[in-house]
Protein backbone atom coordinates (compact mmCIF):
# COMPACT_ATOMS: atom_id res chain seq x y z
CA UNK A 1 0.00 0.00 0.00
CA UNK A 2 1.14 3.43 -1.08
CA UNK A 3 -0.35 6.42 0.88
CA UNK A 4 0.36 10.27 0.35
CA UNK A 5 -1.18 13.17 2.32
CA UNK A 6 0.93 15.95 0.92
CA UNK A 7 -0.97 17.51 -1.63
CA UNK A 8 -4.27 15.33 -2.82
CA UNK A 9 -4.48 12.54 -0.95
CA UNK A 10 -3.65 9.42 -3.27
CA UNK A 11 -3.62 5.97 -1.65
CA UNK A 12 -3.10 2.82 -3.88
CA UNK A 13 -2.81 -0.67 -3.77
CA UNK A 14 -1.00 -2.66 -6.19
CA UNK A 15 -1.19 0.81 -8.25
CA UNK A 16 -4.77 0.82 -8.05
CA UNK A 17 -6.22 3.81 -6.23
CA UNK A 18 -8.46 3.10 -3.20
CA UNK A 19 -9.81 6.74 -2.15
CA UNK A 20 -13.20 7.12 -1.91
CA UNK A 21 -15.08 9.81 -4.30
CA UNK A 22 -17.51 10.80 -1.27
CA UNK A 23 -16.06 12.90 1.15
CA UNK A 24 -16.67 11.53 4.79
CA UNK A 25 -15.46 8.38 4.04
CA UNK A 26 -12.68 10.02 2.35
CA UNK A 27 -11.96 12.21 5.08
CA UNK A 28 -11.91 9.08 7.20
CA UNK A 29 -9.19 7.27 4.70
CA UNK A 30 -7.01 10.47 5.48
CA UNK A 31 -7.39 10.71 8.83
CA UNK A 32 -6.76 7.00 9.58
CA UNK A 33 -3.52 7.26 7.06
CA UNK A 34 -2.27 9.74 9.20
CA UNK A 35 -2.41 7.74 12.23
CA UNK A 36 -0.72 4.87 10.57
CA UNK A 37 -0.10 2.19 13.18
CA UNK A 38 -2.36 3.54 15.89
CA UNK A 39 -5.61 3.03 17.10
CA UNK A 40 -8.14 5.29 15.99
CA UNK A 41 -11.66 4.73 18.30
CA UNK A 42 -14.67 5.27 16.33
CA UNK A 43 -15.45 8.12 18.61
CA UNK A 44 -12.20 10.20 17.34
CA UNK A 45 -13.59 10.16 14.15
CA UNK A 46 -16.96 11.09 14.76
CA UNK A 47 -15.30 13.96 16.61
CA UNK A 48 -13.43 14.90 13.37
CA UNK A 49 -16.08 14.19 11.00
CA UNK A 50 -18.81 16.49 12.44
CA UNK A 51 -16.32 19.15 14.17
CA UNK A 52 -16.88 17.85 17.80
CA UNK A 53 -21.12 17.37 17.29
CA UNK A 54 -21.65 14.09 15.78
CA UNK A 55 -25.15 12.85 15.17
CA UNK A 56 -26.07 10.04 17.34
CA UNK A 57 -26.10 7.39 14.30
CA UNK A 58 -22.10 8.72 14.44
CA UNK A 59 -20.84 5.78 15.64
CA UNK A 60 -22.92 3.88 13.09
CA UNK A 61 -22.33 6.00 10.06
CA UNK A 62 -18.04 5.54 11.21
CA UNK A 63 -18.53 2.11 10.93
CA UNK A 64 -20.24 1.84 7.56
CA UNK A 65 -17.15 4.22 6.04
CA UNK A 66 -14.52 1.74 7.57
CA UNK A 67 -16.29 -1.50 5.80
CA UNK A 68 -16.16 0.45 2.77
CA UNK A 69 -12.79 1.52 2.50
CA UNK A 70 -12.42 -2.38 3.50
CA UNK A 71 -14.23 -3.12 0.42
CA UNK A 72 -12.16 -0.94 -2.00
CA UNK A 73 -8.65 -1.86 -0.69
CA UNK A 74 -9.94 -5.83 -0.77
CA UNK A 75 -11.15 -5.70 -4.62
CA UNK A 76 -7.71 -3.72 -4.97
Amino acid sequence: MEIRVLGALDVRVCGESVVPTAPKPRQVLGLLALRADQVVPAGVLAEELWSGRPPRSARTTVQTYVLQLRDLIDRA
